[in-house]
Order: C-alpha cells, then structure tokens, then sequence
C-alpha cells in the first residue's frame, strides 16, 4: 500500500486531497493542528506548526507506523491580510514562516531518507500560490513566506535528485472563503481567462500528474484558469 503525509487536512484543499488518495488506496496520514472526527479515512497527527518540537515529535510518530512514504504534500496554510495584523505584524509573520517555511523545511529534512526508500522515487509536492511570483500588496507577508516555500521547492528538487522528485502547485482562485463578498469574486472572475470557480478536483488532477510523470522535478504547476496572464 502507497502512503501519503499531508499537512493541513482538516479542512478545504486538504481534507479533499486526503479524501480522494485515500479512495485511491493510499494510506493517508495528515498533520493538523485539530482532530475532525468525520475524516476517517486518515491517521490523524495534532501539532503546533509554530513548536518545532511539536513538529519533531509528530514525526517521531509516524516514523514508527510506516517506513517508507511515497508523497508528501505540503498544503497548510495561513492567508490573511496584513491590515488584519497591523498591532501584532511581528508575531503574524512569524507564524507565516512556520507555517510556510518552517514545517516544510523540517519535513522534507526528516523525511527525505523514508521517501528516497519508494521504488521507483518518492515524491514532494509544495503547494504555494501564484501570488509567489507576482504578489498581492495586500497579502505581501503571505506573498513573500509562500515565495519561501517556491523557492525551498527548487532547492530541494536539487539537493534530492535522483531519488526525490520535488514540484510545486500554484493555485489560482479555485475555491473562494466564505467572507468573500459578492464584488469580489466578480473582480476575481474578471481577471481570470477561464472565468469559473473551479473547486479542488483541479489541484487533485495536478498531484495526480505530479505522481505519474516520473520525468518532472524542480516544476512550478501553475493551476490558476489563466489568472497570472489576466486579460
């Protein structure tokens, strides 16, 4: 049986990627920050993405319940605007790294010699946002840990060659939050060649690309119906 580790499961992107591996036949285990109790299809792991301990001790873990690991997805996030943060702008951008940065980091570290172990190669999948290469005054903390982590991308599809394939997603707007007002998605759609709201199957279709073409590493996917380009 394949295994697969995804951070951020409990909801959203990650919660459907976890889903559809695991109908896959994938023995899927999620890093999350909270236990939900109708995903169980997944071997929950609690952790404090901002405590590398926390971090260490989750894959201390799961070390001991698999050997081998043939994808790893880091999907957790943290998007919110900077004027949401201007009392506490120290303390954001530090969770920003960790989330972004710093878990990443330690699990591709820590990880690396159970990947390398899959037959055939396993594989590492950043998801980072098309706002790393073109950012959101807006969103410019997020925009510029999320850039971190395109970047850790290509240095660890250097540093892991031949064993570890490492790629990157780059969402668009595939599937808006609720507090997006109506104005909003409208001026979304506008700059966005295939004017839909897409969901996640999208992003799923792309990690399925990533796992089956052995030929790619070192790839930035952008999955964005066309918004980096705008009208």
């Amino acid at each position: 049986m394949k295994t697969a580790v995804i951070t951020g499961t409990s909801r959203r992107l990650g919660a459907y990627l976890a889903e559809k591996l695991s109908a896959e036949g994938y023995l899927v285990f999620g890093f999350t920050r909270q236990i939900n109790p109708e995903q169980q299809y997944l071997t929950q792991l609690v952790v404090d993405y901002q405590s590398a301990d926390s971090i260490l001790s989750a894959v201390e873990q799961l070390k001991q319940q698999c050997s081998t690991i043939d994808l790893l997805i880091h999907n957790a996030s943290l998007f919110e605007k900077d004027e949401l943060h201007t009392e506490d702008t120290v303390a954001f951008y530090q969770a920003l790294f960790a989330v972004h940065m710093q878990l990443p980091a330690l699990l591709n570290q820590q990880l690396a010699p159970q990947i390398a172990k899959t037959p055939g190669g396993g594989l590492i999948v950043h998801v980072t946002d098309i706002y790393s290469e073109n950012p959101n005054p807006a969103f410019s903390l997020y925009c510029s840990t999320k850039a971190g982590l395109e970047n850790l991308m290509k240095s660890a599809a250097k540093a892991y060659a031949p064993h570890i394939r490492v790629n990157s997603i780059q969402p668009g707007p595939i599937m808006f939050l609720p507090e997006h007002s109506k104005s909003e998605k409208q001026q979304v759609m506008q700059q966005t060649l295939i004017a839909e709201e897409a969901g996640f199957e999208p992003i799923y279709q792309g990690v399925r690309f990533l796992v089956d073409n052995k030929f790619v590493t070192g790839l930035s996917l952008k999955i964005d119906g066309g918004r980096s380009l705008g009208k």
